[in-house]
């Protein structure tokens, strides 16, 4: 890069643009969130200059480069992500092209790695028109560069800036490191100050953060590479913020918060927030749902703030073990807790009906696929509501995305589709991708698919609440669902099965297979096929969970019964009797009963028990079913306001879909997952 000029700024308003971006499409609209990060670092910086400077935030490509051409930026910095990598390039080249070194390009956010060697090939391989990388917490490495501007510094990146690293010929020239003890004291609002209200719509969801700072280590992570103090905002801010927010909240389409702290409920004071959140929730209506990540270690404080949050925590409980191989932990700097902690976790929970869920990934050094379908099987055991298996991938500023660790352990890539988010910006077409690993020393790429598989399954079980109620009573009959799952995906074919069931397989193996490439270049040329069979529109080219799920739920029912309890024939055979035959059937049944009919909710339903169902499933199904024989009764299926409400603004917005269309975004957008079920409650 050119050495930028500095100019003149005794007489001139400085122009900064900060920018987080994201894609617009009808595919995205979860993941839109209000651009806090920047908002906060923005807030800082124009507190700090006040009329010296002008300070504008932007999540949306095209506006941000249509504001630019307007009125030339002197400094824009960039919140780079894993999802916004490719938009973040574009953005840059754009700028270059429109104003030369003029413009001081600055970059920040959690893919930023603090490893010398990782910079220099982020500088040079990624981003080579950037001038410089902003090191953990953005507020002072960015207003450090911001007072060499105005301190009149002969020569910008010359001279270490603390908080900043940036290139001078070959070498990275690093500052001091700052940024991971700021008082957060110091920086206010970008809420309360008005700063974010352009954003506070229908299209983006809230961001809340109360506190900085993971203390955990872990290495497949971007926070684990941060050494610092767990540090809280201002209590008195985050009330007047929440308020602030349910109030332009309340009567918005979207009704969850998310809170960005990496572990809500570690802090004592998370329990008098907890309260306050509540408290808006009785007042302004919203939020009606939260989101957040409890404490890993799940002490007393993050117990009280799930009972506090009650029926709005959207996250129930979960415990993200991810692993529980000795060996893994050890490579990933991780500590899991105890077995005891997690049964006493999973008991309290259930006491006080608290969904509880577990997230595990496979792909890290020393996993194996036998040690993962046992984890695999030991959590479905243990009692969790809710069982999601995750595939590893290699981000930006994580220790085993490091070339020593890839070549340590034998870790081996492939690159796919990061979702829907792609598209064309003025004739350019761009696309996202994650680095997936594949293998490593000790798992083959078959382990991999076939791992990938059960992570279907798992997903479609557990998330997409897929014919729970028989795969529950599997436990009843001592099998396990890896047993099953292994089973389906991977039947006898010699055997006379449904063409039907034949033809999903085939069509899950492909998808599977064909969303990986050997290149960055292959997903964007993959994805870009996507885009013009759909007449230049973003389709799905990635989404197998949520897509072939929706498939296997609404529309491959015809076959489910038959090949369901043929392989429960198959795994049990003379050992199954003709009464649990019974009962597997009418489970399978009571699944299709259940399920919503998204486009006819209001459906009269019938069905008639003669087990009780309703108290098997509010004991967490650990009483045998056949125990709990009752005199045949029929079934009320219900649907509240709040689920009536949900859909209907979800068919408002999607009710012209294709039924493929359709029932793919509803597992997208219709939260929670239970909202696609009935109340089940007995006729008088």
């Amino acid at each position: 890069m050119a050495e930028y000029k500095i100019r003149g700024v005794g007489n001139k308003e400085l122009n900064v643009m900060f920018g987080d971006f994201c894609y617009y499409n009808q595919h995205t609209l979860h993941e839109r969130y209000t651009p806090l990060g920047i908002g906060l670092i923005a807030q800082y910086i124009k507190e700090r200059f006040g009329d010296e400077v002008s300070v504008s935030i932007h999540k949306d490509v095209n506006k941000f480069l249509e504001k630019s051409a307007e009125k030339a930026p002197d400094v824009i910095g960039l919140s780079v992500y894993y999802w916004n990598m490719a938009q973040n390039q574009y953005v840059v080249r754009r700028i270059r092209e429109m104003y030369g070194d003029k413009v001081i390009v600055v970059l920040g956010g959690p893919s930023i790695d603090d490893n010398e060697l990782e910079q220099y090939k982020f500088l040079t391989k990624k981003f080579p028109q950037a001038n410089a990388l902003v090191i953990n917490e953005g507020e002072t490495g960015f207003t450090n560069i911001m007072d060499q501007i105005y301190n009149g510094v002969d020569g910008l990146f010359k001279n270490p800036i603390d908080g900043v690293s940036f290139l001078s010929g070959d070498q990275v020239v690093q500052g001091l490191a700052v940024g991971t003890n700021t008082d957060l004291s110091t920086i206010s609002s970008p809420y309360l100050s008005g700063l974010m209200d352009e954003f506070m719509y229908s299209d983006y969801q809230p961001l809340i953060q109360t506190s900085r700072f993971c203390p955990y280590t872990c290495a497949f992570c971007v926070s684990g590479k941060l050494r610092g103090k767990l540090r809280g905002y201002p209590i008195e801010q985050i009330e007047e913020e929440l308020k602030y927010v349910s109030k332009r909240y309340a009567d918005r389409p979207h009704h969850t918060m998310y809170i960005a702290d990496e572990n809500f409920g570690i802090l004592k004071r998370d329990v008098e927030i907890a309260e306050i959140i509540k408290k808006c929730s009785k007042d302004y209506n919203y939020p009606q749902n939260v989101f957040f990540y409890n404490d890993k270690r799940f002490k007393e404080t993050s117990r009280k703030v799930i009972e506090i949050l009650g029926d709005i925590n959207q996250s129930g409980l979960v415990l993200a073990l991810q692993t529980e191989n000795p060996e893994t932990l050890k490579a990933i700097n991780r500590r899991n807790v105890s077995e005891e902690e997690i049964d006493d976790a999973i008991n309290w929970a259930s006491e006080l009906n608290i969904p509880t869920s577990t997230e595990l990934i496979f792909g890290m050094p020393h996993d194996t696929k036998d040690s993962f379908v046992d984890l695999l099987d030991r959590s479905v055991e243990r009692g969790f509501d809710s069982v999601l298996c995750h595939n590893l991938f290699l981000m930006d500023g994580i220790e085993l995305n490091r070339p020593g660790t890839r070549q340590k352990f034998g870790i081996k890539t492939k690159y796919r589709p990061l979702g829907t988010n792609y598209g064309k910006y003025d004739g350019e077409f761009i696309a996202e991708y994650e680095e997936v690993v594949v293998a490593c020393n000790s798992f083959s790429y078959e382990d991999f698919l076939e791992i990938r598989n059960l992570n279907f399954m798992y997903y479609a079980v557990f998330a997409l609440d897929f014919q729970k109620w028989f795969f529950q009573y599997l436990r009843n009959l001592d099998i396990k669902l890896s047993e099953f799952f292994i089973a389906f995906v991977n039947p006898d074919r010699s055997k006379n099965w449904p063409k039907e069931y034949i033809k999903f397989l085939d069509d899950l193996k492909n998808t599977i297979q064909g969303e990986l490439h050997n290149t960055k270049e292959g997903v964007v040329s993959h994805c870009k096929k996507v885009f013009e069979s759909k007449g230049n529109s973003v389709g799905e080219p990635s989404r197998i969970n949520v897509n072939l799920g929706a498939r296997l739920i609404y529309q491959e029912s015809s076959w489910i019964k038959g090949v369901f309890l043929q392989h429960l024939d198959n795994l049990l055979g003379s050992k199954l009797s003709e009464e649990e035959k019974d009962i597997s059937g009418m489970l399978i049944d009571l699944a299709e009963h259940e399920r919503i009919n998204l486009k006819n909710f209001s459906e009269k339903k019938t069905m008639n028990f003669s087990y009780d169902v309703i108290s098997w499933k509010q004991g967490k199904f650990k009483t045998k079913l056949r125990d709990l024989k009752m005199e045949n009764k029929p079934v009320n299926f219900l649907i509240d306001d709040t689920r009536v409400a949900q859909i209907n603004s979800f068919q408002n917005r999607f009710g012209s879909s294709s039924d493929e269309d359709f029932y793919y975004a509803a597992m997208d957008f219709i939260t929670p997952r239970s909202c696609l079920s009935h109340i089940l409650s007995y006729k008088d």
